[in-house]
């Protein structure tokens, strides 16, 4: 991933068991690919046009807002602070104006 494709960056430290870690934080745009409803929530898969990788998320909660295919959305990506078998980030399905949708690990 090339450091003008990040829109945000921002560095955060913690503490994970009395160890200091610094972690990324970024996001950047994304597109609405396709929205099913599902019982009590909506799925949602996004693309993230500068990687070319596709996202699910599989419970975003009952309008608002509404989502339809095209719109536009943020993906944010965020260092797991703790070492799990396979899972290097946090991914956070937000509007464009920072509000949470859905968030998932990969």
């Amino acid at each position: 991933m090339a450091e003008n494709d990040i829109d945000v960056t921002h560095t955060i430290e913690t503490e994970v068991g009395g160890v200091k870690k610094t972690l990324k934080k970024y996001k950047r745009k994304c597109t609405v690919v396709r929205v099913a409803q599902a019982k009590g929530w909506r799925n949602v898969v996004v693309l993230d046009t500068k990687e070319g990788k596709k996202y699910f998320f599989g419970k975003v909660s009952n309008a608002p807002p509404e989502l339809a295919p095209g719109e536009e959305l943020f993906i944010g990506f965020e260092e797991v602070p703790y070492e799990l078998p396979g899972i290097k980030h946090k991914i956070i399905l937000m509007t464009l104006d920072g509000f949470q949708l859905d968030w998932t690990m990969v």
